[in-house]
């Protein structure tokens, strides 16, 4: 901002010579300076609406990919040709993995500040997830039918008897 240019303009259009003798005089004063700042403020900032289209995750490169990708597809309209048109199928397909890429790296980003926010009611999800802050459950295995024994086997001890027998050769 330039701020010699600024204080020329308000000493043009504010004549701050003349000494404020009664309200009437100060509320004209106000009144002016407030016109003469909306002015300078209309003059200074864009009021543009943002588009429908305006992402947080927009950034240069992929303003530019865009752009040579709509003027590949004019050069394709104009000339009609096979190598045009490839041409622009190929940087087409750049644009779309250039754009996926700035997304996930956008949604990637925002997960990690928001998780790594001491006060973000990520961490709390995360940990109401995480199932080592909950007890240990015991492993559970179904019961075990001997052929010669006609009940069920269902204490822990008995089934590792069994197992045992199955699967392992006994020492002795």
């Amino acid at each position: 901002m330039n701020t010699e240019a600024l204080s020329a303009y308000l000493q043009i259009h504010l004549s701050l010579k003349r000494s404020l003798d009664d309200k009437t005089m100060m509320n004209d004063r106000m009144c002016k300076i407030i016109r003469v700042l909306q002015k300078i403020i209309e003059k200074s900032i864009f009021l543009t609406k943002s588009l429908n289209r305006a992402r947080d995750f927009w950034n240069q490169s992929c303003f530019k990919v865009v752009m040579k990708s709509r003027r590949l597809r004019i050069i394709w309209k104009t000339q009609g040709t096979l190598e045009a048109w490839n041409e622009y199928l190929k940087h087409n397909d750049h644009k779309n993995k250039i754009i996926q890429q700035t997304k996930c790296a956008h949604f990637r980003t925002q997960m990690h500040e928001l998780s790594e926010a001491l006060k973000s009611i990520w961490r709390f999800a995360k940990w109401a997830r995480i199932e080592s802050q909950l007890s240990k459950k015991l492993s559970q295995f179904s019961s075990l039918k001997r052929s010669d024994i006609d009940h069920m086997i269902t204490t822990f001890e008995e089934k590792i008897e069994i197992l045992r027998e199955k699967f392992f050769l006994s020492s002795s």
